[in-house]
């Protein structure tokens, strides 16, 4: 008797959480925080325990109920809607960057703080794994590895799920080639007190550096999306078809920038979880997702210090494409000012230094590794709500200054 639910849902789901096993295996080096401990090495469902490092549990032994030096914390995100985007394209070469996205979007939430992730899991739901597409389930474990290697993150332990009827997407065809999926993760880390960045030293003056971002960093997914199926859609198989489509749907699938490691060095961590000294002081530091820039850099601002953005980069030619796509689409055109706040705007991170000096440091430090970054503005003391943060558009209505008070007119 044919057993369909074993062949449909556990068996393939087994297939996936085998190569995910070999994967948390891999990565049990990659943090020199941590002391891994697993208790059953043959079996991929075996527990799997950690450790810190003597040398952390020292300084974390001085906690006490009212002061705290050192602790453990976590946070968890996910890709949001990108990963329709790669389904969409369907290749394994797109697949491959896909675990950069679950990652980047909790590992950057940790060190806008001043804090270090180190250990991390994931859950990875897909609608079906299939011989079709296990090369494409493959491509995902096989980028994942990879971004865990370069962040220098262990990932001890993670769930593969098939659920035939809850996960589908907006180009979901209903076919065994294709991969829908969804992903997010869980990160566990240090926080040190002196480390901290909350905000509350930014003061009147201070020069703001941008990290620029060359996709769309999983914000905005909703927009992009609706453009699609306004502007080529909404039949599948004629987006898939539309050479200018595809073109436009690939480039979505730019894998997002990778900041922490380059922050945190900033601001003083040794690889081995201990604190050094810092290269530069950092007031604030914003992550430029959800919200965008008015939202997640304007909340960043404490009372009475405002800001103008007046040399930011040029968006993502991608951030750009979207907004012209939309222009004359009724309800969805995105404005100069909507753009700021549905999108990222051109950079990933946002980071308020307290003095020139430390913000060429900063400079120099994501130079050498490669990030693209300028100075994009400066604080000033404001307290006129509606006009606390001004940004000078790169968007479609160019160097125009914008600011919060319009934004609710457009």
């Amino acid at each position: 008797m044919r057993d369909q639910y074993w062949q449909e849902i556990i068996d393939p789901g087994d297939r996936a959480s085998q190569l995910g096993k070999e994967i948390c295996f891999a990565s049990h080096g990659n943090c020199d925080a941590v002391r891994m401990y697993p208790h059953q090495p043959g079996n991929f469902r075996g527990a799997v325990g950690f450790t810190w490092k003597p040398h952390i549990l020292k300084r974390m032994a001085n906690n006490s109920a009212e002061t705290w030096t050192m602790l453990e914390e976590v946070e968890n995100d996910g890709a949001g809607g990108k990963p329709q985007f790669f389904t969409l394209v369907g290749t394994p070469e797109v697949f491959t960057s896909l675990g950069w996205e679950i990652i980047e979007m909790v590992v950057e939430d940790f060190s806008r703080s001043g804090r270090l992730a180190c250990v991390f899991s994931n859950d990875l739901n897909v609608k079906r794994i299939t011989e079709a597409n296990f090369p494409l389930v493959e491509a995902c474990f096989k980028g994942y590895g990879a971004a865990l290697a370069k962040t220098k993150l262990v990932n001890i332990t993670g769930e593969v799920a098939v659920m035939k009827h809850s996960i589908t997407a907006f180009c979901d065809a209903n076919s065994g080639e294709q991969l829908v999926l969804t992903w997010s993760g869980t990160c566990t880390g240090l926080a040190y007190r002196p480390f901290l960045i909350d905000g509350s030293a930014i003061k009147a003056g201070m020069p703001i550096v941008g990290f620029w971002e060359p996709g769309y960093r999983c914000n905005g997914g909703t927009f992009f999306t609706n453009v699609i199926l306004n502007q080529f859609g909404p039949d599948f198989a004629a987006i898939r078809s539309n050479p200018a489509a595809m073109t436009f749907i690939r480039e979505l699938t730019v894998p997002s920038a990778s900041y922490s490691r380059t922050i945190c060095r900033l601001v003083g961590w040794n690889d081995d979880g201990s604190p050094g000294e810092p290269l530069a002081r950092i007031a604030g530091i914003a992550h430029i997702t959800g919200g965008g820039v008015w939202g997640k850099f304007g909340e960043l601002l404490p009372k009475g210090i405002g800001a103008r953005l007046d040399t930011m980069p040029n968006p993502a030619l991608v951030l750009l494409q979207g907004q012209r796509l939309s222009w004359d689409l009724e309800g969805l055109r995105l404005t100069d000012h909507q753009a700021y706040g549905t999108l990222h705007g051109g950079c990933g991170m946002l980071l308020v230094c307290s003095t020139d000096n430390d913000a060429q440091t900063v400079i120099e430090e994501a130079r050498h590794d490669g990030i693209t970054v300028q100075a994009v503005g400066r604080t000033n003391e404001h307290t006129a709500q509606g006009e606390k943060l001004v940004i000078r558009s790169r968007f479609h209505d160019y160097d125009r200054p914008l600011n919060a008070s319009e934004l609710k007119k457009s």
